[in-house]
């Protein structure tokens, strides 16, 4: 019976798991990023806004994409981290799971209340930037959990 126990305890959890869920994490980071950096007003359109004028490209105006792609790489590789080495079943780790899920849970309901008062920028050029920014952080999340997981 403990030889059963034990291979029941060395189980890993599979890679896709691993994956989708950094993944996730990583994009509702590079959202709550975005939301962040949109209060405080630097918005991801200012690239296309700045790059007809005379001047030269800022550092402003290419923060935010480095900030909304280091952030996804950064949360989605600690993730993939986190899950590729601790073996199922987690039941030692159930009060640990539901603090940090509502931790998330009030975090992420914070960021939408103040989302909801932001000024909306032009419709389509600024859709379009946000979801190449989205595009640019699910990438760069699929490279942090790739380079972090353990296989």
């Amino acid at each position: 019976m403990d030889n059963h126990r034990r291979r029941l305890h060395d189980l890993l959890v599979p890679a896709t798991l691993v994956y989708s869920t950094a993944l996730i994490c990583g994009i509702l980071a590079a959202i709550a990023a975005q939301i962040e950096l949109g209060r405080n007003g630097f918005e991801l359109i200012s690239v296309w806004e700045s790059r007809h004028s005379a001047g030269a490209i800022e550092l402003r105006t290419t923060g935010p994409w480095w900030a909304v792609a280091g952030v996804a790489f950064i949360v989605s590789g600690a993730t993939a981290a986190a899950i590729s080495r601790i073996s199922l079943p987690w039941r030692r780790f159930r009060l640990l799971r539901w603090i940090i899920g509502a931790a998330i849970v009030f975090l992420l309901a914070n960021l939408g209340q103040h989302s909801a008062g932001l000024a909306q920028p032009e419709g389509g050029a600024s859709v379009a930037a946000n979801l190449i920014g989205l595009g640019i952080a699910a990438a760069m999340g699929c490279c942090g959990a790739y380079l972090t997981a353990r296989r």
